[in-house]
C-alpha cells in the first residue's frame, strides 16, 4: 500500500513540528435534525465527522469529497464553508509535534449508497443533534457546538483558534 502524504513527509522531518490541513464534511438528514457521523478506528469514545487530511495537490473541497467517498461510499458536493479551526499538539498519538488547520464544509448527497469502509470507519449513523452528540476529541466537540449554534443562525463561517 502506498504511504500517505503525512507518512512520506514524516520520513523526511521526523518528529519536528509540522502543519497539516484537514477537511471535514457535515451532511444533514432530510429533516435537518441529525448529522452523518462516524465511529472511528482510532477511538473508542464518541463520534467523528467524515473527512481527513489534504494530500499534496488537493484543494480542501476535493479532499472532503474524496474522504467522504472513501469513508462512507457517498458522493457529495460542497454547498458552503462552515468554518476554520486550528489545533496544536506538542506530541500526537504517534509522538509528533503537529498543528492542524481544519476546514469544515456543509455537503449535499449527490450519489452512492452509504457503506462504512470497515477500516477507518467502523460505523456510520445519522446521529440526532439534540442532545448534542458526544464527539471523539474535545476539538471536535467544540466544532460540533459551533455548527449547531453559529452555523444555524448565520451564513458567516466561524473561526476557532487553538485552545479556544
Amino acid at each position: 500500500m502506498e504511504k500517505n502524504y503525512i507518512a512520506r513527509m514524516r520520513e523526511k522531518v521526523g518528529h519536528e513540528g509540522m502543519i497539516f490541513v484537514s477537511a471535514f464534511g457535515v451532511l444533514w438528514n432530510d429533516t435537518h435534525d441529525a448529522i452523518l457521523l462516524e465511529k472511528r478506528w482510532d477511538s473508542d469514545e464518541g463520534w467523528g465527522f467524515p473527512g481527513g487530511y489534504l494530500e499534496y495537490g488537493d484543494s480542501p473541497m476535493q479532499a472532503v469529497t474524496r474522504e467522504f467517498k472513501e469513508e462512507t461510499n457517498l458522493d457529495v458536493k460542497v454547498t458552503r464553508m462552515l468554518g476554520i479551526a486550528t489545533n496544536e499538539v506538542k506530541k500526537n498519538s504517534w509522538g509528533d509535534a503537529q498543528e492542524t488547520i481544519g476546514i469544515g464544509f456543509e455537503v449535499e448527497h449527490v450519489g452512492g449508497e452509504m457503506l462504512k469502509d470497515g477500516t477507518e470507519t467502523l460505523d456510520l449513523q445519522f446521529v440526532p443533534v439534540h442532545p448534542e452528540p458526544k464527539m471523539f476529541v474535545p476539538q471536535a466537540q467544540k466544532t460540533m457546538h459551533l455548527i449547531l449554534t453559529q452555523n444555524e443562525i448565520s451564513e458567516q463561517p466561524w473561526m476557532r483558534e487553538k485552545n479556544e
